[in-house]
Parts: C-alpha cells; structure tokens; sequence
C-alpha cells in the first residue's frame, strides 16, 4: 500500500522554478497546500512483467500490443529478458486539489501543481521499491518513461491496456496522449537474471532537455 505523509519541498520548489530556501510567506503557503493536497490524493498503482521479443518494428511486450521503439529505450532494455511495466496515479483527487488551487490564487495554484509532480515521483519511487521486492530474481533498470528520448508519448494507450491501468488504477488516455488523472505516470523497467549495466541517467533521456530552466543555467534537477 502506498502513503504519502508528506511532500519532497526541495524538489516541489523546483517543478515550480522557485528557490529550495523559501522565505516565511512562501513556506506557510506550501504548508497549506501540502496540507490539502495530502487530503485529496489517493495513490494507486498497475503493473505487470511482460517477457520482451525483438521485432522489425521494435520491442514487443510479448502478450500485449505494446511495442517500445526507438534505440534509447532499446539500449535501455539491452540484456533484459523481462520488462516490469507500472503506471502510478494521485487520483482525480490530486486534478480537483490544483484546480481549487488555481482558482483561489495564482501562487496556490502554482504550488500544488509543483507539488503534485513531486508526489508523484515519490509515489513511483515507493511503488518501484515494493514491486520490485516482489522480483527477487531479476536485476532491474532504472525507470523509463514515454517522451524521454525517443520513446514516443504516443504508445501510451497501449502501454495502459498493457497494465489494465483503467480498471486497476483509474487512468485512461485523452485523444492528444494526455493521461487522466494528469498527475499519472507510466514507466518500464528493464528486467534480467544477470546485473545489467546501468546506463547513467541524465539530460539526453529527459523529454525537457531543450526547455529545461536548470540546464540552461548549467545546473540539474537532481
């Protein structure tokens, strides 16, 4: 079961462009917002390990009609027998929290949204750790998600009916590749019975590498 009692600030500062040393009025309008959001949210999660197939088209999470194309992820997956799939969600909850938010102030609005980034990374780090306590055997990956790299955004129907995340977390897909509830997440993680290298995690896999306001001052977001 996953539980959120509080919010990662530094990393909610971030989401939201703001400085880690808030000042007295920044840091009461966090607390409330962290307050509130805490209230709404109703983490969930789908997995499913799928063994993989190289294809012509790509990997094939074999039993579904999900295909991961694109060399990073292919690199990503290189000497992995299994892939463990997960989408994670806050729950519609988390979307009437920021939009509440937005609609009292500007500021508010702003923080819970940010805030709600940074919870839901946690919720996948806290849903990684227990999924993968379940998989003595395997050696994993690091996480990957659609839009880093070259893995496209738009396999994410197919990755949720890959999970069943509709029914066992209650996230669907827009027409435009949106997840609902916004505040969702999908990832792979590559599975083998030997070590598998871990292939360093950086700017290049990160869908925001030519937007970033943290790489543009030459600095990371973790």
């Amino acid at each position: 079961m996953i539980t959120l009692t509080a919010i990662d600030r530094v990393q909610a500062f971030r989401y939201a462009g703001m400085q880690a040393q808030p000042d007295a009025q920044l840091s009461a309008a966090a607390d409330e917002c962290e307050k509130r959001l805490l209230s709404a949210v109703s983490p969930r999660y789908a997995e499913r390990v799928y063994p993989l197939e190289q294809t012509a088209q790509g990997i094939l999470c074999r039993g579904s009609r999900l295909v991961l194309t694109g060399k990073d992820i292919a690199a990503h997956l290189e000497g992995c027998s299994h892939a463990l799939l997960f989408c994670v969600t806050l729950g519609e909850g988390a979307d009437r929290a920021i939009r509440t938010a937005a609609a009292q102030d500007i500021l508010m609005g702003l923080l819970t949204d940010a805030m709600a980034s940074a919870a839901a990374e946690q919720v996948c780090d806290q849903a990684e750790a227990e999924m993968l306590t379940r998989l003595p055997d395997f050696h994993a990956t690091w996480r990957f998600s659609a839009g880093y790299g070259d893995l496209p955004l738009a396999l994410q129907g197919d990755f949720l009916g890959a999970v069943d995340a509709q029914r066992r977390a209650g996230v669907c897909v827009s027409e435009s590749g949106l997840l609902i509830p916004r505040k969702s997440v999908t990832a792979v993680i590559g599975l083998s019975d030997k070590p598998v290298e871990q292939h360093r995690k950086g700017c290049a896999a990160c869908n925001l590498s030519t937007t970033c306001p943290y790489r543009a001052k030459g600095a990371h977001c973790r």
